[in-house]
This record gives structure tokens, C-alpha cells and sequence, in this order.
């Protein structure tokens, strides 16, 4: 126990360096949204203008979101405790009888239960959602027909990634909580962690006022809370991550088959 509570201590430091890191990160990217007067302003617009620049700011949220936790797992000391996390191993079968091949039968017989958790969540949840996109695609149709969910990709690839960088994160975020106060409230508390960081965050904010934004807002939240309960459930880090990438690159489908149309009750005049 007290092993333990020596590796959730080191586990705050770096979930608080994560939780700074992102609000200085944001913040000052938000500062530095409109072309700035000086030498700094200067140097930010040609860093802006730079034909790398996208790819550089991918790489660095990549560095941050999957980077960070895997350094914690690997140089801080138990600061970030392997089941905790949810990497869970995949025992293969073996030719001996004996103990250990009972183990990798037991281990196949619990991915067996936890994939089935993860299929009713994720089937669940892109049925909600869907129902969501479709009642929002009936109140947001723009007479222009100019409307679109622009916070969700498209490709599966992008998804792909999307969903690695959002779990390793969220996973990371529930470490130090639950080995503090227990599994229950500990994914509770990450998750809460996790909204703090959003709240903070001057671009979420002001994607909450954006139409053409809110669908994949939305959907971000009801994958965050869809990942704690699968936690709660499996603590199988891989299958909140194919659930996630799923249920989004789904949504991204039906959104490509059924986006935002022209409201036909109205002529080209507008006059209904």
C-alpha cells in the first residue's frame, strides 16, 4: 500500500505538469492567434507561415499525448502503474499444460467479456450519437446549404490517431485518482481533471459557441465519459481505443452521407 501511495505522489507531479504544460500551451497559442507587434510576434508569424508548421504542431501533440504517459510509465519510477493505465497483455496460448496455460485461458476468456462490453458500449453510443447528428442536421440545415461538422474527420487514419492521443491521455489522467481513492472515484476524478484542462482551454471555449463546432465537442465529451465506464468495466486501455476510433470515424461516415442540408421548406428567396 504504501508503495503505492509513494507511486500515485509521483503521479500528481507529472499529471500537474500535464495539466500546465497544456493550459501555458494553450493560452499562449491563443495569444499569439492574431499577428503581434515586436520581435517575439515576428518570429511567431514566420514560425506560423512555415511550411512544416502543421506538421511540427502535430508532432508535438503526439509528443505530448502518448509521449508524456509512456515517459512517466517508463522513467518515473511507478508514477504511472501499467494496469492502472490499461495496457493489458494478451496472453498467447501454449503447447504445455499446466499453470501457465490455464492463465492464458483465462486471460483469452477475459477479452472474450470485455470485448463484449466494449461492443454494447460502442454500438450504444454510435446509436445515440447518430440520433444526435440526425436531430441536429434537421436544426442546423443553413438555407445555403454551407453547414458542416467541421471538428470531425474524416479519414480513418486521422480518427486512428485522434483516438490514441485522446485515450493515452484521458488513461493517464485517471493514474494518479485511482491509486489515490480507489478505481470508482478515481476515473470520476481523472475525468474531471480532464474537463478542468477543457475548461481552460481558450479554443474549447470558444468552440462551444461555434455551430459549425459543436457536433464534434459533443462528441469529444460523450467519448471521454464512454471511456471511463468502459474502464470501470475492462481497464483494457486497447479497447477503449478501438471503441473510440469506431464510434467516431462512424460518425464521421454518416456525417459525410447525411450532412448538413438546405432546409427545403424555404424557396431561394427565403421566404417560407
Amino acid at each position: 500500500m504504501s508503495a503505492l501511495r509513494g507511486a500515485a505522489g509521483e503521479g500528481w507531479l507529472w499529471l500537474a505538469g500535464s495539466l500546465l504544460l497544456a493550459v501555458l500551451s494553450t493560452n499562449l497559442a491563443w495569444f499569439f492567434r492574431r499577428p503581434r507587434t515586436g520581435a517575439v510576434g515576428s518570429l511567431v508569424a514566420d514560425l506560423v507561415a512555415w511550411r512544416f508548421f502543421p506538421s511540427l504542431l502535430q508532432f508535438l501533440r503526439l509528443l505530448y499525448c502518448i509521449g508524456l504517459p509512456f515517459a512517466a510509465l517508463l522513467w518515473g519510477r511507478d508514477a504511472v502503474v501499467r494496469r492502472v493505465l490499461g495496457l493489458q497483455v494478451l496472453e498467447l496460448p501454449v503447447l504445455t499444460v499446466g499453470q501457465t496455460g490455464s492463465y492464458a485461458v483465462a486471460n483469452w476468456l477475459d477479452w472474450a467479456r470485455d470485448l463484449g462490453w466494449a461492443v454494447v458500449l460502442g454500438v450504444g453510443t454510435w446509436g445515440l450519437l447518430a440520433l444526435g447528428w440526425w436531430t441536429y442536421r434537421r436544426a442546423a440545415a443553413h438555407p445555403d446549404g454551407s453547414g458542416r461538422m467541421s471538428a470531425v474527420h474524416t479519414s480513418g487514419w486521422v480518427c486512428l490517431g485522434e483516438a490514441a492521443c485522446h485515450e493515452a491521455h484521458w488513461a493517464f489522467y485517471r493514474n494518479a485518482p485511482v491509486l489515490v481513492v480507489g478505481e470508482y472515484w478515481g476515473v470520476w476524478v481523472g475525468l474531471s481533471l480532464v474537463a478542468l484542462e477543457a475548461a481552460l482551454n481558450p479554443f474549447w471555449r470558444e468552440g462551444l459557441t461555434a455551430p459549425e463546432r459543436t457536433p464534434g465537442q459533443l462528441l469529444r465529451v460523450a467519448l471521454a465519459v464512454i471511456s471511463s465506464a468502459l474502464f470501470l468495466l475492462t481497464e483494457n486501455l486497447w479497447l477503449a481505443l478501438a471503441v473510440h476510433w469506431g464510434v467516431s470515424w462512424g460518425l464521421a461516415g454518416l456525417a459525410r452521407v447525411l450532412p448538413l442540408v438546405p432546409d427545403r421548406r424555404l424557396d431561394q428567396t427565403g421566404v417560407q
